[in-house]
């Protein structure tokens, strides 16, 4: 099967979430707001879906959550946080993206699943934003293939 990914994949850290939220529960002041009370907030809302971002490319994102699809996105609002490192991505543009799920052998638990999304239209400031995130990423990044770079032939599990 040929590769369709038009980006590098990076595997993040713990600690980097996604959260996507109701457009009618918006988080107001959050440029005046620290990080930590940004993150307090996000967690203490009552969003759609908040899970651990698995990749991340500067095309999209992979993550694991309880997070089954929501049918009308145009209500729902992506949110990206490493409150490790200080970064809050806030109402990024995106477009689900349907994800198979683990059949036979699965090696997540039963109420998780890898869900995707791709961003669509990021202005320059999210773009920077983006980048400086994935400055943080925890391995090499993964060819087409799913190879680590400078590690020729050796698959990255």
């Amino acid at each position: 099967m040929a590769e369709r990914r038009k980006h590098k994949r990076y595997p993040m850290p713990r600690g980097t979430f996604v959260i996507l939220r109701s457009k009618l529960n918006p988080l107001r002041n959050h440029e005046q707001m620290s990080i930590g009370e940004i993150a307090m907030v996000l967690y203490k809302s009552e969003s759609e879906a908040m899970g651990q971002v698995t990749e991340l490319s500067i095309g999209g994102i992979g993550f694991d959550c309880d997070y089954n699809g929501i049918a009308n996105t145009e209500n729902v609002e992506l949110d990206l946080l490493m409150a490790e490192k200080g970064i809050y991505l806030h109402n990024l543009p995106y477009a689900t993206i349907p994800v198979k799920s683990p059949g036979k052998g699965r090696k997540k638990p039963l109420k998780y699943r890898t869900n995707a999304v791709r961003f669509k239209k990021l202005d320059p400031l999210q773009k920077r934003q983006l980048r400086e995130m994935l400055s943080h990423h925890v391995a090499p990044p993964m060819d087409r293939a799913g190879v680590a770079e400078g590690q020729p032939g050796k698959v990255k599990a």
